[in-house]
């Protein structure tokens, strides 16, 4: 099982620019559900008041739909989930699902929390933007202007405070 430490330092060390990557997004997701040492701490206004590991999490769920399909014994189902590997096809699976989350949340005009983690405590949240005239330079010249009107959309906003753990 690959280690998402050592995934994430790779990822970091090749890195020439910071456009998105799919194989990246899929590799980091396998790691990080395959790798049962990786887990993170939860943070509130308090400090550190847990952890979380995705592998744990991960498992108890595959556990609990093994018992429930199979119908065997809780025992064996953990058993089962605890020694299967995720392939790149379930880490894809679990991007996708992730992501549709959160676009699909969005849409009901609520706050997404992330959770506080040790340096950052973000949210997101769906903001409309109306339509408006902008001004842009010209592909002719960088003197020159040029208005484009941008058509009303939705855009995702991020907030995050400095964390009160860190104050």
């Amino acid at each position: 099982m690959e280690n998402l430490t050592m995934v994430m330092a790779g990822i970091k060390d090749g890195l020439v620019q910071k456009s998105a990557s799919r194989k990246d997004e899929t590799a980091i997701m396998k790691a990080m559900l395959n790798d049962p040492s990786y887990e993170v701490g939860i943070y509130t206004k308090d400090g550190q008041v847990g952890t979380y590991s995705p592998y744990e999490d991960s498992r108890e769920m595959l556990s609990r739909v093994i018992s429930t399909t199979t119908k065997i014994s809780q025992q064996e189902a953990d058993e089962l989930a605890n020694n299967y590997e995720m392939s790149r096809a379930d880490a894809n699976t679990m991007v996708n699902i992730s992501k549709e989350f959160v676009n699909t949340y969005l849409q009901t005009g609520r706050k997404l929390p992330l959770g506080g983690r040790k340096t950052i405590n973000a949210s997101l949240i769906l903001k409309h933007v109306e339509e408006k005239d902008k001004v842009v330079p010209s592909s002719n010249s960088e003197d020159e202007k040029k208005t484009t009107r941008v058509p009303e959309h939705d855009a995702v906003k991020t907030i995050c405070p400095c964390p009160r753990w860190l104050k």
